[in-house]
């Protein structure tokens, strides 16, 4: 993938997550591949190599959209340094950074907004990783619009190796997430967001390039690998599907169950 707005450290984890879709018979971890796929505001489309099948994950109902807040700092630091962005700005719940690797050799990571968690109850909770890049490999600006803002922080620390040079432009952001659609039966349909936790229906591509929804409850399901239905909003009317593991769907309605 080459959207410059998607670090590759987490690029490089969601197609990893994909392709390891139906691999495992772990409930936990079957719990926790369905928590990490669900990252709303921070990528378009997820693509798996392997599947041929994307997780989407924006433009839809209950997706996340951020907006700058406030006047932008602009830094150059060698090696670990936080960035002050001033008194927080009304409004302010994330960091908006740009990043600019200014030395040829080196790691650099920043504190991002990755996810999120939700237990028995439905209660989400932000998950907080680290977007990090080899400055050997990346040379362009890397822009994070979800870093970390801790509750009551006025700054965000950008993690590099000792030696390292870097330049950022940071400013407070402000994330809103658009409520989840209902279909005619009373289901919901959207993206997965830290406000409001799972829809019924998750926003889904289909191996033949559509773009529908797929049953939560049935990708969470599945410990092995096949294909399930994509759907339109309503839940009813199939558009194709969408392939768990390393098999090869066609674009018509789901007749492989999942390999137990």
């Amino acid at each position: 993938m080459n959207d410059p707005d998607l670090d590759p450290g987490f690029a490089a984890a969601v197609r990893a997550e994909l392709v390891a879709i139906g691999t495992t018979k772990s409930r936990l971890q079957q719990h926790q591949r369905r928590t990490r796929l669900a990252v709303a505001g921070i990528i378009v489309v997820a693509a798996a190599a392997t599947t041929g099948a994307a997780i989407v994950v924006s433009s839809f109902p209950g997706s996340t959209t951020v907006a700058p807040i406030g006047d932008a700092v602009a830094v150059t630091r060698t090696g670990t340094a936080t960035i002050n962005l001033g008194p927080v700005a009304q409004g302010a719940n994330t960091v908006i950074i740009d990043v600019t690797c200014v030395s040829d050799t080196g790691n650099i990571s920043v504190p991002s907004t990755s996810g999120f968690s939700q237990d028995a109850a439905g209660e989400t909770t932000p998950m907080v990783g680290m977007s990090g890049w080899d400055c050997a490999k990346r040379s362009t600006t890397v822009h994070i619009k979800d870093g970390f803002l801790a509750p009551g922080s006025t700054a965000i620390t950008v993690t590099a190796d000792p030696g390292t040079t870097w330049k950022a432009v940071a400013r407070y952001g402000g994330s809103t997430t658009s409520s989840f659609g209902v279909n005619a039966h009373g289901q919901t349909y959207g993206a997965p967001n830290a406000k409001n936790g799972f829809p019924d229906l998750q926003g889904a591509q289909a191996t033949n390039g559509k773009l529908g929804f797929i049953y939560v409850k049935e990708l969470d399901a599945f410990t092995g690998s096949g294909c399930i239905n994509v759907y339109e909003s309503d839940g009813t009317t199939v558009i194709g599907q969408f392939g768990i593991g390393t098999v090869t769907c066609d674009s018509g309605p789901a007749t492989t169950g999942p390999d137990k």
